[in-house]
């Protein structure tokens, strides 16, 4: 409705955008099934339409065809054919013609039209806010929510006013879910670390070492994140900063007792490798793997 989209679009040449495209639809005696999933998708996944559509001046002149011409050519029928929820998933994906930070979350979408018993619509800053960007973390998440008896629409519903409205809110929702933050977090930074993304990989680990609470814990982390700043830094050249992190991270991982959901034990003894080389003026040839266990 118009209340609605005014509510939710502030422009209202944007406004004027969704009304005419409504009104398009309701003109027409036959539609796609790209197009009669559209208002749905249209509506919940407004925020990736919207800012395709303002960062393009051009695109946004043209918005209204731009629009349709998404929705006329989404050919879904084929998509129909693949039983495995994960491989439907992956289809869409590849069939979406949208930038790729907006594929994944659009394609929740039209796959919860397709099967509203195993997809859960997800918004993109929803799924960044919890942390779910990809289909290992996305089918835990609905996986988790169907276990405890709630709809996946049910779901996106509770997980959209809370994260968007109340992010304060967002610990309570994932102990409702069973979404563990902590593990998400280590899966992304182990991806990033293992692609010799050391610096991005440290970021997200101090995500982590935010959301835990257990001091002991934390001092480990730090060890890790300290670990992979090192590792940038001999990536860049700067040898003596690396060594110089080196020498306070391996005591924090050395002297980590509690149960770490990483290869600590085994990072610390690299560590310690790197470092006698570093002091030695010997190249590193080979980078260790952060593993989550």
């Amino acid at each position: 409705t118009k209340k609605h989209l005014s509510l939710w679009i502030p422009d209202s040449s944007q406004v004027q955008i969704y009304k005419r495209y409504f009104g398009h639809l309701a003109k027409k005696d036959n539609l796609t099934l790209g197009e009669c999933f559209s208002p749905f998708v249209l509506v919940n996944a407004w925020e990736s339409f919207y800012e395709i559509l303002i960062t393009d001046k051009k695109m946004r002149r043209g918005a209204f065809g731009w629009i349709k011409e998404f929705f006329e050519s989404m050919e879904i029928e084929n998509v129909l054919e693949d039983r495995d929820p994960k491989g439907v998933l992956e289809r869409l994906i590849g069939l979406l013609d949208l930038p790729e930070d907006h594929r994944f979350y659009v394609a929740t979408h039209v796959a919860y039209m397709i099967n509203p018993h195993t997809f859960m619509p997800l918004t993109k800053s929803t799924g960044e806010a919890i942390g779910v960007s990809d289909l290992g973390s996305y089918f835990r998440l609905v996986e988790n929510a169907v276990k405890k008896g709630i709809k996946p629409i049910e779901a996106y519903a509770f997980l959209h006013l809370l994260y968007e409205s109340v992010p304060s809110k967002g610990v309570g929702v994932d102990q409702i879910l069973g979404i563990d933050r902590e593990l998400e977090l280590l899966k992304v930074a182990e991806r990033l670390w293992n692609s010799g993304d050391f610096y991005e990989a440290h970021e997200v680990l101090e995500e982590v070492w935010e959301c835990v609470k257990d001091k002991e814990k934390k001092e480990c982390y730090q060890g890790v994140i300290r670990f992979a700043i090192a590792l940038h830094h001999y990536r860049s050249g700067e040898n003596k900063k690396a060594e110089n992190v080196l020498k306070k991270a391996i005591p924090q991982m050395e002297g980590c007792k509690v149960t770490m959901p990483l290869n600590v034990r085994e990072l610390t003894l690299q560590a310690k490798d790197i470092l006698h080389k570093l002091k030695e003026g010997k190249a590193v040839s080979t980078f260790p793997e952060l593993k989550v266990i």
